[in-house]
């Protein structure tokens, strides 16, 4: 070996050193689970509730994330990313999607499924019904 390949090799396993063992890593081959049991309310006339009152509006509740997605149409979700666990969030600027900031997962909004990244599987949906201010929530 010449000097010059010895020290393409040496600068070379220095710097694979100094990445740390975190990003060497792979993704977890863990199933997240989606809420069980699902059943609860939400009155939209409490002021925490408000956000729901708009389309767009959501709120994280029990697990979920609960959505206005149009003037009519309630959406629940189960909150928790399937590919590594992280809590999502709505954007409805985004083509009204939810998103998961650790991997930059998306999901649609309304039907939970993946529109793109890494998510192994789609978003659990519950069912919601709305009789005057309250909204139901079940499995």
């Amino acid at each position: 070996m010449d000097r010059k390949d010895f020290l393409k090799s040496t600068f070379a396993m220095c710097g694979l050193a100094a990445i740390p063992a975190g990003i060497l890593q792979s993704c977890s081959k863990q199933s997240y689970a989606a809420p069980a049991n699902v059943n609860f309310t939400i009155d939209l006339s409490q002021a925490s509730n408000a956000a729901l009152n708009s389309v767009g509006g959501y709120i994280l509740s029990n697990g979920l994330i609960i959505t206005r997605y149009n003037a009519n149409t309630f959406t629940a979700l189960s909150a928790t990313c399937t590919h590594n666990g992280c809590t999502v969030y709505y954007n409805p600027t985004t083509s009204l999607a939810i998103t998961c900031p650790c991997h930059g997962g998306t999901f649609n909004a309304n039907t939970g499924t993946v529109l793109g990244g890494p998510p192994p599987s789609g978003l659990t949906k519950y069912s919601v019904s709305k009789s005057g201010t309250i909204l139901t929530i079940k499995s």
